[in-house]
């Protein structure tokens, strides 16, 4: 009774030794350093692309709408140039 069969020594050895250091510790690192890299690019890319594309929001409707104009013409130029080419 004094050692209990070595119940506690068996799980503290499970725990520590085989689950810790065999699984935890790797995942820790693919977490740290994998996961968090890539969020951590995507938030500085996020940034940069605000940064290049704040140019274009004026504030102007009348320029946003010739833009919207223009990419619907062009929509319609890219579709009648493919139907056509497909008769």
């Amino acid at each position: 009774a004094s050692n209990k069969f070595y119940i506690d020594e068996i799980y503290q050895f499970i725990t520590k030794k085989i689950i810790f250091s065999l699984i935890a510790k790797p995942l820790a690192w693919i977490d740290k350093n994998i996961v968090d890299g890539l969020m951590n690019t995507l938030g500085r890319l996020t940034e940069v692309l605000s940064v290049s594309t704040s140019g274009a929001q004026s504030g102007k409707i009348q320029s946003y709408a010739a833009w919207m104009l223009g990419g619907a013409l062009g929509v319609i130029l890219l579709l009648s140039y493919l139907f056509y080419i497909s008769i």
